[in-house]
């Protein structure tokens, strides 16, 4: 293929990435005024290429992803070797932790599970900075900022991402069309199955920045139904003093069983 067809083709994909349609949906503000805060909710439904917002502004704002980042620090963590697989167990050090959960030794998928940070800061400490910002350039995952050390920086450093950003990115992943090897996709994948019946499959993790300018719940995930994506999602709001999991939880699955995709 020659430049000038390169080119085109480049052109002509890139406008048709910018096609979908996008419909506001300040209905769903109901579902977030029942717990008292203010976020936003992005659906992508790939089959009808079209986007369904909340808050179309905040949508596109980047905010700290906190635990949703360990979906791409697993990814390059199985990509370069700091995971070498998922039976790798990395070892509790025996010391006690926020949540009895972490208080053992984990695999990739409890680690997801539970989202256990230390076992997370160990794989971006294997990694190391270099490594983690070339990995970060390729994905290109929000801002790409690292400050804030190797195994702080998306919990309270400068690593930013919007719900928007989120969405395209697990779109890719969900396809295997991350520039990595399709194994890493496809074990992250399995690691983040949280639910499974008869007709659908959600695939999910939460991020949570509790205090301070930057806090921030999140909850990021795909469903997929006889084998296909049916529709990624992402969700941010600010909490308030008091706010639970399950307030989230209670949050996204209504927005999601409003839209008629769960």
């Amino acid at each position: 293929m020659d430049r000038l067809s390169t080119s085109l083709l480049m052109l002509f994909t890139g406008l048709g990435a910018c096609a979908a349609e996008t419909v506001p949906m300040p209905q769903w503000q109901r579902h977030f005024d029942a717990q008292g805060v203010k976020g936003t909710f992005v659906l992508f439904e790939p089959m009808q290429d079209r986007y369904r917002v909340l808050d179309t502004a905040r949508a596109e704002r980047r905010f700290l992803p906190a635990s949703t980042f360990k979906i791409a620090n697993a990814l390059i963590g199985l990509e370069v070797g700091s995971i070498a697989d998922e039976n790798e167990v990395f070892r509790w050090d025996g010391k006690p932790k926020p949540y009895a959960a972490w208080e053992r030794d984990q695999t990739l998928e409890t680690g997801m599970r539970d989202s256990v940070t230390w076992m997370f800061q160990e794989v971006a400490r294997r990694t190391g900075k270099a490594r983690m910002r070339e990995w970060l350039e390729r994905l290109e995952y929000g801002n790409q900022d690292m400050s804030g050390g190797i195994d702080h920086f998306w919990l309270q450093g400068g690593l930013r991402i919007s719900a928007m950003e989120q969405v395209r990115f697990l779109h890719r992943l969900a396809e295997g069309r991350l520039p990595m090897t399709q194994r890493a996709q496809r074990l992250v994948r399995q690691a983040l199955v949280v639910e499974k019946t008869r007709s659908w499959t959600l695939y999910a993790k939460t991020g949570t920045v509790t205090t301070g300018k930057d806090a921030v719940m999140w909850w990021v995930g795909w469903i997929e139904r006889k084998g296909r994506p049916q529709a990624y999602f992402a969700m941010n709001f600010t909490p308030r003093p008091g706010t639970t999991p399950a307030d989230r939880l209670e949050i996204g699955r209504g927005v999601l069983r409003e839209a008629g995709v769960l």
